[in-house]
C-alpha cells in the first residue's frame, strides 16, 4: 500500500476530528471493542525495532474507552496505536472505514 493512501486514511480520519469514533479490531480470533473522543490521528513511519509495532503506525489521539463487561474503562494513554505494516482493501464511505493489516482487521465507524 502506497504512502499516499495511508495519507488519505489519515486526512479522512482527521475529517473526524470532535466526533466519537468506534473502532472494532479482530486478531487472531480475539475481539477488541475501543471507543475513541477523536482529536487527532496522525502517521509515524519509522525503523522499528519492536516487531509488534513495525515499521508504519496510525495514531488516533484522543480519551479512549474500552467495552468491558458491559461497561467502559478508559485507557490509560492517550494516544491509540494501529500497526498498519501490510495495509490493503482500505474501504472508505461517510461514516466507516475497514481494512486489514498483516496482523489484524479493523473497522473504525464515525
Amino acid at each position: 500500500m502506497s504512502d499516499t493512501k495511508i495519507i488519505e486514511l489519515k486526512d479522512l480520519l482527521n475529517g473526524w476530528a470532535g466526533n466519537q469514533i468506534s473502532i472494532r479490531k479482530e486478531e487472531a480470533g480475539d475481539l477488541d471493542q475501543i471507543r475513541i473522543s477523536l482529536d487527532k490521528a496522525t502517521f509515524e513511519q519509522r525503523d522499528a525495532h519492536d516487531d509488534y509495532l513495525g515499521d508504519h503506525i496510525l495514531f488516533l489521539h484522543g480519551t479512549a474507552y474500552v467495552a468491558e463487561d458491559g461497561s467502559q474503562v478508559e485507557l490509560p494513554t492517550i494516544t491509540y496505536e494501529i500497526p498498519i505494516d501490510g495495509i490493503n482493501d482500505i474501504r472508505t464511505d461517510e461514516n466507516i472505514v475497514s481494512f486489514e493489516t498483516n496482523r489484524a482487521q479493523y473497522v473504525i465507524n464515525k
